[in-house]
């Protein structure tokens, strides 16, 4: 007898995806756009103009109590206390290992934390949390009253700050800032200058819709991914997994060594001893890389695409230390043909 299949999930602004024709596809348990027009047409509009993505799915939680700042303090390898600035940090979750359970925004949000988990690993950071924090500290699943999105590209800030508030203008890089009933963080997945903003479900409807007729492009999954690869941000389950460390990326700065968190003792003896590291790769000829592809010399390509930015084929892989240098000649097995490609720096564009 077959397994009856689940249902997806729907944010709250899947019915403005449905208005728009979007093509929508499965994604982490949710149905979610992969374009509107095209790939192409969204990742300029977001290099040259402003894009706007529906980011619901993914999770958002807060923590709150007196004990709120020692316990997600003993979660993130980054320190929290980096938080207190009105600054939103970039940080990972660790197992025992040192391994990568997920990697996370965190902002603090009055006397509380905001923490922002991929939709993929929210069961389990949810769980790890749940595990893992002091009786007085309160967790809190936020998706069901708000919805999230994000407002990327050089004249975002422009647009949400016409129409929406002034305010957001004055948020720093990397700031955020609670304007009435919405939280505005300056962030990005995007490389470009930009804004999320987790408004009330009730809001994001009519926020959504006026950006749009104000001229903001409407953009899905599949621009959001080639944007980030450009830029070489790091996807959960190709550049980060539990079998990767922070050690192995390009992304050792988010260790801040001065605390202590779960997984430091494993990473502290493993800070010379590491064998594995991130790389960007350009091919020498018109062939795509994709996820899991293997590299010849030792390593595995962990996302590939065709920049529409620079009409070549990149890559990000794992590879041996000892061929990590910038300008190294790597072959990649793509489908049986043995192509080359060179390392090069990060970020593409």
């Amino acid at each position: 007898m077959s397994q009856p299949t689940k249902e997806l999930s729907k944010t709250h602004l899947h019915q403005c995806h449905k208005d728009l024709n979007g093509k929508l596809t499965p994604f982490s348990g949710f149905d979610l756009p992969i374009w509107y027009t095209s790939l192409k047409d969204e990742h300029r509009a977001v290099r040259q103009h402003a894009g706007i993505f529906d980011i619901g799915h993914m999770g958002v939680l807060r923590l709150s109590g007196h004990t709120a700042f020692d316990d997600l303090q003993q979660l993130s390898c980054n320190n929290v206390s980096k938080t207190h600035s009105q600054k939103m940090v970039y940080s990972m979750i660790l197992n025992e290992q040192g391994g990568v359970r997920d990697d996370i925004m965190m902002g603090q949000w009055g006397d509380d934390y905001l923490v922002i988990v991929n939709a993929s690993n929210l069961e389990k950071i949810n769980t790890w949390i749940l595990e893992h924090k002091q009786h007085a500290t309160t967790l809190e699943y936020l998706n069901p009253q708000y919805a999230l999105m994000a407002i990327q590209g050089p004249e975002a800030v422009n647009f949400v700050s016409n129409h929406l508030s002034n305010a957001v203008s004055e948020i720093k890089p990397f700031g955020i800032q609670v304007i009435d009933t919405i939280v505005a963080m300056r962030t990005g997945y995007t490389g470009e200058d930009g804004l999320e903003l987790l408004v009330p479900y009730q809001q994001a409807p009519p926020i959504w819709n006026a950006l749009i007729q104000a001229g903001v492009t409407p953009c899905g999954l599949a621009s959001r991914d080639t944007l980030r690869l450009e830029k070489g941000l790091p996807l959960y389950g190709q550049e980060l997994s539990e079998e990767i460390t922070p050690l192995m990326t390009r992304y050792r700065w988010v260790i801040d060594w001065n605390h202590e968190f779960i997984g430091k003792q494993a990473l502290e003896s493993q800070k010379n001893t590491t064998t594995k590291t991130t790389v960007g790769i350009k091919m020498t000829e018109r062939h795509i890389p994709r996820t899991g592809y293997p590299i010849q010399e030792g390593g595995v390509i962990t996302s590939g695409t065709l920049s529409p930015s620079l009409d070549e084929p990149i890559a990000m892989a794992m590879v041996d230390t000892k061929n990590a240098e910038i300008g190294t000649e790597l072959t990649i097995n793509i489908r049986g043909k043995l192509v080359k490609g060179r390392v090069v720096n990060v970020p593409f564009v």
